[in-house]
Order: structure tokens, then sequence, then C-alpha cells
């Protein structure tokens, strides 16, 4: 028998976003976003808080900040239109009850916001001895409340921000609401390479879905704050199919849509679990 192959073409957008110089860090990602459009791919993820990282000064985050839709998503709808293409990446959202968020908008090949993910567990690392200047994401924005799964041209999507990574419960519900793909949108810091790939990874398999982790890299010029970069594509089985060099770059790669249904189908855990013991 021939193999039929149901194949999407993903892009990671790894890049460094620079504190202070948020139109020349945004036209840098929206040319990474473009280079992927060029070579075919219909799903671009970019990293956290790819427009600034706001840290370096109480404040800043606020002056970096847009509404959904806005400027940026205006943007971003564009090439999303030009290009046929879905793109999601995490940025300072100023909602309309005045809070602020970090918020990844799902953009669709129409060019209009097709729904927002606003991150739910909220980095505070006050006592991570590798950050000097330490952090407490709480203390600037407010969390988001809903896992939202998206309906997209190639099936569900899920859409996670950074820490969340750390938290295995999200990534069960958005694949029990239907999903097959999920990405992770990152900032996530240096040294903690390993555990980037094993939690990236270890959502793969367990879910049985694409795991897609885009990353910023390399050190944020105002703050020192370092990122692991190494965005990658995880299949379902857990293999890495494409990682992103040290450098700012746009990943590409195909999956192959069919592969998750195989994959379940050899390996039924999903229809295999439990409920009734799990109620913590």
């Amino acid at each position: 028998a021939t193999m039929r192959v149901n194949d999407l073409i993903v892009s990671c957008v790894q890049m460094t976003a620079v504190d202070g110089e948020k139109e020349a860090t945004v036209q840098k990602a929206l040319a990474l976003v473009e280079q992927a459009g060029r070579q075919g791919a219909r799903l671009v993820i970019l990293p956290e808080v790819w427009t600034g990282l706001g840290f370096s000064t109480e404040t800043l985050y606020k002056d970096i900040a847009e509404p959904i839709p806005g400027p940026v998503t205006d943007r971003l709808g564009k090439l999303a239109q030009r290009y046929g293409m879905y793109i999601a990446g995490s940025f300072y959202e100023r909602a309309p009850d005045g809070r602020y968020y970090n918020t990844a908008p799902l953009i669709g090949p129409g060019g209009q916001v097709e729904g927002i993910y606003r991150k739910t567990h909220l980095f505070d690392g006050p006592q991570r001895p590798d950050i000097k200047m330490g952090m407490q994401e709480s203390a600037k924005l407010a969390a988001g409340n809903e896992l939202p799964v998206f309906d997209t041209a190639f099936g569900k999507l899920g859409l996670t921000i950074c820490s969340d990574l750390r938290f295995p419960e999200i990534y069960r519900t958005l694949t029990l609401k239907g999903a097959r793909i999920i990405a992770c949108v990152s900032a996530f810091l240096n040294p903690r390479l390993d555990h980037w790939e094993i939690l990236l990874r270890a959502r793969a398999v367990e879910n049985l879905v694409y795991m897609i982790g885009s990353g910023q890299y390399d050190r944020e010029p105002k703050t020192g704050i370092g990122f692991v970069g190494r965005s990658m594509v995880v299949d379902p089985w857990g293999v890495i199919l494409a990682t992103a060099s040290d450098r700012e770059t746009c990943l590409v790669a195909p999956i192959d849509l069919d592969f998750i249904d195989e994959v379940r189908f050899r390996c039924p855990t999903l229809a295999q679990r439990r409920p009734e013991l799990y109620e913590l």
C-alpha cells in the first residue's frame, strides 16, 4: 500500500526581543514570520512576550502592552492573509477592564483574531538562584482562567505559554477537549534546557499530540536574562522532528496529521485512563 501523508508545515520563530526597542523587535519578528510563510508554513508559532520582555523597568510592560485586536495583531493579520496561515505567540495585552495579561492571540488565515489564550500559570520565581533580579509575574499581570481549544483548518489546536509547561493537567485538559497539536510559546529560562526538552517530549508522549515549542533565544541585552532557545517540534511518539540552531531563525518542519491517529491506535493510553482515581 502506498503511504498517505497528511502533511502540515509548521514553523517556530526563535528570536531575542529587546526591551525598549519594540518597533525594531516587531519588524524582526514579522520578517521571520514572512520567511516561514515563503517556505509554506501554515502554522507559525512566535515566542512568549515577543514584542518585548518588559523586565528592564518596573512599568515597561505597560508601555509595550496593546489591546487585542490592535496594531500588532493587525500586522500579523496581513501576513496571515497573504500566506494563508495561522499565527500565534504571546505579548502583553492591555485588556478592556484595565488589567494586563500575558496573552497569546490566534490569528487566522482570514487575518482576524480567532480567539485568545491568557497565560493561566504565571511565573513567580523569587527564590530561583539563576534569576538575579527575581521574577514575579503575578505582581504585574492578571492570570487567565480558561483553557480554550481552537478550531482550525487542520484540526483542534491548544495554546499554552512558557511556565504552563510544568503543569501536566493543562495539556491533559486540552487533549481531552480534542486538541491534536499543542503549542507552547516560551521565553524559557537558561540554564533549564534539560527541563524544556524533557517536558515538551513528555507532554507529547502522555497526550499523544504534536508539541510545538517556540522560544526566545540568547540574552535580553537590557536585563541580561538568558533564554534556552532550542525551539522544537515533537511528534506524538516523543520524537524530536526538528530543533532550531542557536541563533535567531525560523524553524520549519512538516508534520503528518494522520500519524496522531496511528500512534493513538498503537498505544491506546488515552482510552485506558481511569478518571475516577484522579480526583485530587
